[in-house]
């Protein structure tokens, strides 16, 4: 085999293995199973505790959420924190959710709404809606991770 083919053939397995090893988790299908207990890493970006913005009537900070995923397509959260200064639990929610990929699109029983959230093997983006945290702001981005 002449050398250029050589240089060529060797630039094409570097750049095919390169593609293969970024992919990872970011797989255009998503994990299989998304089941399983995760937790609330960050609210946009943001570490906990987290003050939350635009608050309609109460001042309440997110000390901690637990979502659980059930394999038959049922989820349930529950997050503790502070309302007016007083601990108590801030959040909850309960409902359905359906995935196609990497999208998981849930349904609040509790709420009676939607939001939709980005899955990787080990973690969740959620698009939260601000009203699920009593807030004017239009959304928040939770990053979950999923515990071992």
């Amino acid at each position: 085999m002449p050398n250029s083919a050589r240089l060529v053939l060797a630039a094409v397995l570097a750049a095919t293995i390169a593609i293969a090893s970024a992919c990872g988790s970011d797989s255009p299908t998503g994990p299989k199973d998304v089941s399983g207990t995760y937790t609330l890493q960050t609210v946009d970006g943001l570490s906990l505790p987290f003050t939350v913005t635009n608050p309609r009537e109460h001042a309440i900070v997110i000390n901690s959420v637990t979502a659980t995923l059930n394999s038959n397509g049922t989820y349930a959260v529950a997050g503790t924190g502070t309302q007016d200064g007083n601990a108590s639990t801030v959040i909850t929610d309960a409902g359905s959710y359906t995935q196609s990929g990497p999208a998981l699109h849930f349904t609040s029983t509790m709420f009676q709404a939607e939001y939709s959230a980005s899955a990787k093997t080990d973690s969740i983006t959620v698009t939260l809606p601000g009203g699920f945290v009593d807030s004017n702001t239009s959304t928040f981005s939770l990053l979950f991770v999923k515990a071992s």
